[in-house]
């Protein structure tokens, strides 16, 4: 298992350096100091290629070069290199499920070239009706029709981002030639976005009980293309990092992924911990999280990963999910204590630990009055959905604790215009008015802050082999509890993650422990105090 922390860059909202009023490569270079400070090892940056940017770079029109409004190639180039010398390495993220419908491949499909035609999923109608009845995760059908083809083609997200096909050798090749063409760049890790989605089925059918997932999800030859890139790319140099996007699986299907000895993938992201929140399934809800549900899936999936030898990412907050301090953490009265228990609790597990850019200074959930302000491609498509269901002020709701854009405002580093973000005068991004109070410049030099606490659990983490070699227990008597264990040694992570008081149900003699990190100023061994987390080691 890879010792490392990581931090993602969502580029359009980390730092502008040229007054734009958008996040660019220039932007990330100028942050590189402050990221090394932070002690991460390695920097994941959301799609930086060139793209319409329909769904915020994951409709990727070209692999191979720049969205201008980032920057040039010589820029990611200089970004590459500048990393290096502070022993930082840049992980790619690479969107191989789907393009944009403006890259090359499909503008030849469109036009009828019957080669290209076969990068896609292209499927006539069946008696006058859609090829399946499948939704997009966008919201409506998952099929566009062609009038001039006469055919529909699949796409599993928008309409803009038609699904490759897998299937057809000449599009491996060419994705292959991609992951080469950034390997020889420099670049020494890639995520690779809804990868468990690659293989399609032989046989397109209706889901008459679902949405279709279950027919595209793990398809059967998923793993004989993982194996592919990594005998290709990944294998071939052991400082590349892999992580893969798999929603929607199971234990058991996406263990063997990130199973150490099947040379797939290095670890793997999973979901199911953050739908704890969701009704039946439907994020679309307005639901607050099911802590016991979520308490007993982290101890599930963490001892399944750990018997079948597997890795999983441990995180929290990304571009795709609502600020976790938010939405599992009290903001009003516990902000602190719930951002530090949050982060410290789930990345002193087993697996390997992500940050998302502002996570570590506690950056909230925006503040939304209206349907319009939204602008993510997803919650506008979904909320149209919802509208035929539930009037606007419910719709409302549920998109202000579920919405993409929350994870998308500017990232505040301090408490001058614009949150020092850029010194555009017109910026056109969502900026969380607490800025002036919750931002890197206010916190960096206060040891009692939310960020010093981060760095802290980053040091802890990488330093201390336990919590990368050592075994995970869990106790049948107390929850949001485990030890870490490795030869002699023994650490035990314990949290509360309610407004309560909550009891100790372990046989914890004082004088045998000696407390390691503490987001309270005391503790008494008996009882946590409300967002209280406490790792304590064995004297």
């Amino acid at each position: 298992m890879r010792n490392e922390v990581i931090y993602q860059i969502f580029p359009l909202t980390f730092s502008d350096a040229e007054k734009k009023g958008k996040g660019n490569i220039k932007g990330i270079i100028n942050k590189l100091d402050y990221l090394k400070d932070l002690g991460v090892t390695r920097i994941w940056i959301s799609p930086f290629t060139k793209s319409p940017f329909k769904d915020s770079g994951y409709d990727v029109a070209d692999y191979c070069a720049i969205n201008e409004d980032f920057g040039s190639m010589k820029d990611v180039e200089i970004l590459i290199e500048q990393a290096k010398k502070r022993n930082l390495t840049i992980i790619l993220d690479i969107v191989f499920n789907h393009t944009s419908d403006k890259h090359e491949w499909f503008q030849k499909a469109l036009a009828g070239e019957e080669k290209y035609l076969n990068y896609y999923i292209f499927k006539d109608s069946i008696n006058g009706k859609l090829p399946t009845n499948w939704k997009s995760k966008m919201g409506g059908s998952s099929w566009e029709y062609v009038p001039s083809l006469k055919k529909y083609y699949l796409h599993l997200f928008t309409k803009e981002q038609p699904d490759l096909n897998w299937e057809n050798p000449e599009v491996r090749k060419e994705l292959i030639d991609v992951l080469k063409f950034w390997k020889d760049k420099g670049i020494s890790g890639f995520r690779l976005d809804v990868c468990n989605l690659y293989s399609k089925p032989q046989v397109f059918e209706d889901d008459n009980i679902g949405d279709g997932r279950r027919f595209y999800t793990d398809g059967n030859n998923v793993e004989k293309y993982f194996k592919l890139m990594n005998d290709e790319i990944f294998g071939k140099d052991e400082n590349i990092f892999t992580v893969g996007e798999v929603s929607s699986t199971t234990k058991e299907k996406s263990a063997k992924y990130a199973k150490n000895e099947n040379h797939e993938l290095d670890s793997v992201f999973t979901f199911l911990h953050l739908k704890v929140d969701y009704e039946n399934n439907n994020k679309w809800t307005f639901v607050k999280p099911d802590l016991k549900a979520f308490w007993n899936l982290q101890k599930e999936w963490q001892e399944y990963y750990q018997i079948q030898n597997s890795t999983l990412a441990l995180f929290m907050n990304n571009h795709d999910q609502p600020r976790a301090v938010s939405r599992f953490g009290n903001t009003e009265k516990f902000w602190y204590e719930s951002a530090t228990a949050i982060f410290t609790f789930t990345s002193l597990m087993r697996g390997v630990p992500f940050i998302y850019q502002g996570e570590e200074i506690g950056m909230t959930n925006l503040s939304f009055n209206k349907l319009t302000d939204f602008k993510d491609v997803e919650s506008v498509g979904n909320a149209q959905d919802l509208l035929k269901i539930k009037n606007e002020e419910e719709v409302l709701n549920i998109l202000r604790i579920k919405s993409r854009d929350n994870a998308r405002s500017v990232m505040q580093w301090n408490d001058s215009n614009n949150a020092g973000f850029s010194e555009a005068e017109n910026m056109d991004l969502f900026l969380n008015s607490n800025y002036k109070f919750i931002n890197v410049e206010s916190q960096i030099k206060n040891k009692n802050s939310v960020l010093s606490f981060y760095k802290e659990v980053i040091k802890l983490r990488l330093t201390n082999e336990i919590f990368n070699s050592g075994k995970i227990s869990f106790f049948e008597s107390q929850d949001y509890a485990y030890s870490r264990t490795l030869n002699q040694k023994e650490i035990i992570v314990l949290t509360n993650w309610t407004v309560n008081y909550k009891k100790i149900n372990l046989d914890l003699i004082e004088s045998d422990w000696k407390i390691v990190l503490n987001n309270y100023d005391k503790f008494n061994f008996n009882e946590l105090e409300p967002y209280q987390v406490i790792v304590i080691e064995r004297k």
